[in-house]
């Protein structure tokens, strides 16, 4: 498209929505690596890649293939009905990595619909219990009732409120006792409502609450204390999946013994509920006409098999390579730019950033002098609001070069003309 023509696109993307773009994001189908090609022709370094659902980056041949493949089908879209060998394909592959207590796998479309799905069945398993504890800045989903679940309560707004959700503090590291809080707090919403919890839901890390982690003994304490309560331990790995190091991060931080349900999505290029056969719903309770589209069930499959294959996972595998990488950056760009990274933090291929005092004018502005760089990315959390970075796992250390020294330019103009230079 020409500079005009890009425009008139851009604004009657913002009419037939209802709201405009974030910013004027239009991409072209192509792109190469971390790179996207947008409809104007010009190229930006794409670091939230979707929120999180290029895996592998732009134009990856080997998923082009597999994409091209499966739509040579007869379905575009897969139901629970007939299923085809795409859905076998991707059940099989999930539950490979998803260790030896969670035995069933039921595809959905989005990552909503797999928390609605979990949700649903901890519900039914520990009737007539109703509620849910959750930790506070935690995401869940945009349904009516995971809009509740979730923290924000923007999300909410003019929605029917039912009461069934209690929150808990997350790991907060400057905190004196921060596993002593938060079992403090859930001790007392089981002392309050006894009998009537069903489930806790972890998230643990917090995409959009800002990409905040916590250690594995902050969540084998309260998943711990979930078990001797009789509280389903649910644990929603949407945006963390496939990102963490491992295919799940639960197994990544060793907490299996505990999980009964997981969703996963994002990646996935669909989404996933998995769970135990205790928590195996009777008939009738999770349906619906879509198990997903074929290919997106094929590129899910084959995206987890390349993991597997090509050596991203584990310990040492080149997503905590990647993490690692993108450490050390922060660390120089920390440096260089005292004043405008006052916190950085994530894990493989989620990070995110501090820019400045991290309030939410002041980071939108260094999201948009990004953009101008060349650099997509995006926000989240609030109070501080942060710069959120999903990496594709397979990122160069060009691209992190390339990308970093455009968040430097970014983070310099906006300081400059806010009279705060770094």
């Amino acid at each position: 498209l020409t500079e005009p023509e890009y425009a008139r696109a851009v604004a009657a993307m913002g009419r037939l929505r209802g709201r405009p773009l974030l910013l004027p994001a239009i991409a072209s189908g192509s792109g190469r690596g971390a790179r996207v090609r947008l409809a104007d022709g010009t190229w930006k370094l794409d670091w939230i890649g979707g929120i999180g659902v290029y895996a592998f980056g732009h134009a990856d041949r080997d998923l082009v293939e597999t994409a091209a493949i499966a739509a040579a089908g007869d379905a575009v879209f897969q139901g629970h009905l007939l299923p085809g060998s795409e859905y076998l394909r991707l059940s099989r592959a999930l539950l490979r990595h998803a260790g030896r207590r969670l035995r069933h796998v039921w595809l959905s479309i989005s990552g909503a619909m797999a928390n609605e799905n979990a949700l649903k069945m901890v519900l039914q398993k520990r009737h007539p219990a109703d509620r849910i504890v959750a930790f506070e800045g935690n995401f869940a989903g945009r349904t009516t009732t995971l809009a509740e679940v979730t923290d924000k309560a923007a999300y909410r707004e003019g929605l029917p409120l039912r009461g069934n959700v209690l929150l808990i503090p997350f790991y907060d590291a400057a905190h004196p006792d921060p596993i002593g809080r938060s079992l403090a707090a859930l001790d007392a919403h089981l002392h309050r409502h006894p009998g009537q919890i069903a489930a806790m839901c972890f998230e643990l890390v917090q995409g959009e609450g800002g990409i905040r982690t916590a250690p594995r003994e902050f969540f084998s304490a309260l998943m711990q204390r979930c078990r001797a309560a009789g509280i389903a331990v649910w644990v929603d790995e949407v945006q963390t999946f496939a990102r963490t190091g491992e295919v799940f991060a639960f197994r990544a931080l060793g907490l299996d013994e505990w999980v009964d349900v997981v969703t996963a999505g994002k990646v996935l290029q669909g989404s996933a509920v998995l769970f135990t056969r205790a928590m195996n719903p009777r008939p009738g309770l999770v349906a619906g006409t879509y198990a997903g589209a074929t290919v997106g069930m094929a590129v899910g499959a084959r995206i987890l098999e390349r993991l597997e294959q090509e050596g991203y996972l584990g310990a040492e595998g080149r997503i905590a390579l990647l993490g690692r990488r993108v450490e050390r950056r922060f660390e120089t760009l920390a440096r260089r730019c005292e004043r405008a990274v006052s916190r950085y933090e994530g894990i493989g291929a989620m990070h995110a950033f501090v820019a400045f005092d991290g309030k939410a004018d002041v980071t939108n502005a260094v999201l948009c002098a990004a953009w101008d760089e060349g650099l997509f990315v995006f926000t989240a959390g609030a109070n501080p609001t942060r710069i959120r970075l999903l990496l594709p796992v397979n990122t160069t250390d060009e691209e992190l070069e390339a990308g970093f020294a455009m968040l430097e330019k970014a983070l310099r103009r906006v300081g400059d003309e806010r009279g705060t230079p770094c």
